[in-house]
């Protein structure tokens, strides 16, 4: 099962969080029961365009190392 838009909506609110891994793997949403699901490309940028820009976001790592992890949540 991958996450749905609607599904990110939802488990931000409850605490989950949505974590991107530069280059390496899929972005994926970490609900707040500790589940991990994979969210697909169209659902992303649905959710960068839609409401990223309202969470706290926070980066660890960086491009030039390709470690990069962005997270965004409440």
């Amino acid at each position: 099962m991958t996450a749905k838009l609607t599904d990110i909506k939802a488990e931000v609110k409850k605490g989950g969080l949505v974590r991107m891994f530069w280059g390496h793997a899929p972005t994926v949403l970490v609900c707040a029961d500790g589940r991990v699901l994979p969210i697909d490309g169209r659902s992303y940028q649905g959710f960068l365009r839609a409401f990223a820009n309202t969470l706290q976001r926070s980066e660890t790592g960086s491009t030039e190392a390709e470690d990069l992890v962005i997270e965004w949540r409440s």
